[in-house]
């Protein structure tokens, strides 16, 4: 027979293994129930607790090593004894059972293969969520750009219902452009006028002005709006170019009132669009050309009058700028054009001259051509006889008169010419074949003219003391201070 415990063979009906010396008994008896079961059981099949049984652990348990033989049993040692240093030993034998770590991490488990698996399905879920996650960003994106471009689409319709409804017929224009595709000239919104429907026969209007200035051709263009059921038809009524000028259509540059500008009008039975805009010179500032463009646009018949203030631009007392103009550059034959003139009495930027300041004006330019065609060395003479002819009258009725002489850094004598010359220790005179005087300042190295021979040729001079000349002319002799520039009759 076989030891239950170590498997060594034992003689037939032995009580203890002679190898291990664990009892051979078949039956032992359950600690708890006290009831008898199988040697090898590892739970009593009464009560069902697990048996502290040896036999049981051999059967399940693999082989063991064969331990060194013990020691022969000592005499007076109890069975009971015997047993404990037995299971003593065995445990010694037996590898100690490995505390299983605590961990946090409920998904792993304990063994090797599931801790790698538990690894393998959470990656597995975190790659499926990120995934999930990325298709819906795409998804939100395509689904944001396509509501984008819908909103782009219906932005023009939704702004005109808004318009429309706050009644701003600047932001119905705009709009109704950008719904049309007329918007590409990314020209400015100017003005925009409401003509309401009086009758059933006539649509409600609205007319605007766009306009732009940053290019070669500047320009204005003014659009018809009709009320078509629900929404709006738009057209181009009209287009004018205004090359190499700046436009500029703003009430405060044009120093005008809105309730003036713009406005609808009404005039011969017909409605009419009224507005005004600047159009100076590029880059023109004060002293420069400028021009106050005033319109007037038939809705019905879409024909543009205008009406244009031309002239200098000049400053106010508050800085502001405005045109000095003569009056208009059109014609004012026709009621739309005479609608005009009056109108640009209520624009600040406009300043019509007054008969007065244009006759003043025009004396000033005659003077400034006169005495642009005397300048020069050559005109001295001339010149002397224009500015001094009021003193030549008083000279002949015997009055003692300042006069205006003309100083020169050139000479203005012919040197080849001269008759007759004098000098001292400042002046020299001289006296050419035609008759005139001219004297030289030393100290200042200044030619002046003293005696015209336009007004009698001069036929002689002398010194009539000191710094005085006597000049014998056709009309007696007259005597002049160089010094003060003063003449007096020596008869």
């Amino acid at each position: 027979m076989k030891c239950q415990h170590c498997g060594h063979e034992v003689p037939e009906g032995s009580a203890f293994c002679n190898h291990c010396g664990h009892q051979m008994s078949k039956e032992i008896t359950c600690s708890y129930c006290h009831e008898p079961m199988p040697a090898t059981s590892v739970f009593c099949p009464h009560c069902g607790k697990a048996v502290d049984n040896a036999m049981s652990l051999a059967r399940e348990e693999p082989q063991q090593p064969p331990r060194p033989a013990s020691r022969p049993q000592q005499q007076g040692v109890t069975y009971n004894e015997q047993r404990a240093a037995q299971r003593k030993a065995n445990a010694w034998q037996q590898p100690k059972p490995v505390e299983p770590e605590i961990d946090d991490d409920d998904d792993d488990d304990d063994d090797d293969n599931g801790g790698g698996r538990s690894h393998f399905d959470r990656n597995l879920i975190i790659g499926i969520v990120v995934a999930v996650v990325i298709i819906g960003l795409l998804s939100l994106m395509r689904h944001c750009n396509n509501r984008e471009n819908d909103r782009d689409a219906a932005r023009a319709d939704s702004v005109a219902v808004i318009a429309d409804d706050s009644q701003d017929p600047m932001a119905v224009l705009t709009a109704e452009l950008s719904r049309n595709g007329m918007t590409d000239d990314k020209a400015y919104t100017g003005c925009a006028v409401r003509f309401e429907s009086t009758d059933p026969d006539t649509p409600e209007r609205i007319v605007g002005v766009t306009y732009k200035d940053d290019t070669d051709r500047p320009f204005i263009k003014v659009y018809n709006l009709t009320r078509d059921g629900g929404g709006w038809k738009t057209e181009l009524g009209q287009n004018k170019y205004y090359d190499g000028r700046s436009i500029i259509m703003d009430n405060s540059s044009l120093i005008a009132d809105a309730m003036y500008v713009p406005r609808a009008v009404k005039l011969d039975g017909k409605q009419y669009l009224y507005f005004a805009f600047l159009n100076h010179l590029k880059g023109a500032g004060e002293g420069n050309n400028g021009r106050v463009t005033l319109c007037l646009y038939d809705v019905e018949g879409k024909k543009l009058n205008t009406l244009t203030y031309d002239g200098q631009i000049r400053s106010r007392t508050d800085g502001r700028q405005y045109v000095y103009s003569r009056g208009p550059l059109e014609s004012t034959n026709s009621s739309e054009r005479r609608f005009l003139q009056q109108e640009a009495a209520n624009i600040g930027a406009i300043r019509v001259a007054t008969q007065e300041e244009i006759d003043a004006e025009e004396e000033a330019k005659a003077r400034e051509e006169e005495e642009k065609a005397l300048a020069g060395e050559e005109n001295a003479d001339a010149k002397w006889a224009h500015d001094n002819a009021e003193n030549m009258d008083k000279l002949k009725e015997g009055e003692e008169v300042k006069m205006k002489p003309t100083q020169y850094d050139k000479p203005i004598i012919n040197m080849k010419e001269i008759k007759e010359k004098l000098e001292n220790d400042h002046y020299l005179v001289f006296l050419d074949t035609k008759g005139s005087v001219v004297g030289f300042n030393k100290s200042t190295r200044k030619y002046f003219t003293i005696y015209g021979g336009k007004n009698g040729a001069a036929s002689g001079i002398s010194f009539g003391g000191d710094n005085h000349v006597v000049i014998k002319s056709p009309n007696g002799s007259i005597t002049y201070d160089l010094v003060h520039d003063r003449a007096k009759s020596a008869n």
